[in-house]
């Protein structure tokens, strides 16, 4: 599994599905700027699954910078990211090395030098890693997203690069709990099998004929029927944790975002 928790690293919370909030033990304060993470550590050896915590607006590009030169020096030139619209579309991460923006939700990358980034604040960031292919796909999976395919297309996109679905290990990041994920039937329609009844919504109702969302079911279905056999999926709710995370549905249009990377080994050269 991954050590994408440093050795001098404390973890402070287990958020479920293999993802920990830690801490530098250097003593610094977990609220400061590159001293928090939220990690994945189901991932295969060598492959990290990183997050920003609430500490960090990772929708301000140089705070992100900032954030992720503390955590991995050097990495901020090689963030690859897209501008994401809830679609179904994974680009490569050669595609973006130029710094180019193109709406996607996903990018797949199969070098070092790239590292895969989605924004993210109640939809769930999607790690696909095949590492006897030497290939990831990160994608932005909300109900749109997963109800249009994204997750799909993720898979696809892992295949393409030489992956197998039976090998691939999927980590299913923090994000929007049932408890807090209200649809109407309108969306409830699209999701057969993954709603709840009304009564496990701990936020107040916004309409009577609401029900309840297990969004990370759904996806893990969806991996599930293309033949991935190893999930993970965070336990901890985005809305719930203000102390550790961001939510759209509690800040609201134009509030923080959390910024989800994917870092793969890196190779030595002869």
């Amino acid at each position: 599994m991954s050590r994408a928790v440093p050795r001098l690293a404390i973890a402070r919370e287990d958020l479920g599905g293999g993802f920990l909030f830690v801490a530098d033990s250097s003593g610094a304060a977990g609220g400061e700027v590159g001293c928090a993470a939220i990690v994945g550590i189901g991932l295969p050896d060598g492959y990290e699954a990183l997050m920003t915590p609430a500490s960090v607006n990772a929708r301000k590009r140089q705070e992100l910078s900032d954030w992720v030169e503390r955590r991995a020096p050097g990495a901020a030139a090689r963030l690859r990211g897209v501008d994401q619209v809830h679609s179904a579309i994974v680009l490569h991460s050669v595609e973006l090395r130029d710094g180019s923006r193109h709406e996607a939700d996903g990018v797949c990358a199969s070098s070092a030098e790239d590292i895969p980034v989605v924004m993210a604040a109640d939809c769930a960031p999607v790690w696909l890693v095949d590492s006897s292919a030497r290939v990831v796909a990160l994608v932005h999976a909300g109900w749109r997203g997963t109800g249009g395919g994204i997750i799909e297309a993720g898979i696809r996109a892992v295949l393409s690069h030489g992956g197998r679905s039976e090998r691939t290990v999927a980590a299913i990041g923090p994000h929007l709990q049932s408890c807090c994920f209200e649809i109407g039937p309108e969306v409830a329609s699209q999701f057969v099998g993954f709603t709840r009844p009304a009564d496990v919504l701990l936020v107040e109702r916004k309409r009577s004929d609401s029900v309840a969302l297990d969004l990370a079911a759904a996806i893990a279905s969806r991996l599930r029927e293309t033949g991935v056999r190893t999930i993970h999926a965070a336990e901890a709710c985005t809305r719930c944790r203000a102390d550790l995370l961001h939510s759209y549905r509690r800040n609201g249009k134009g509030g923080p975002l959390m910024a989800a990377l994917a870092l793969l080994p890196q190779v030595d050269r002869p």
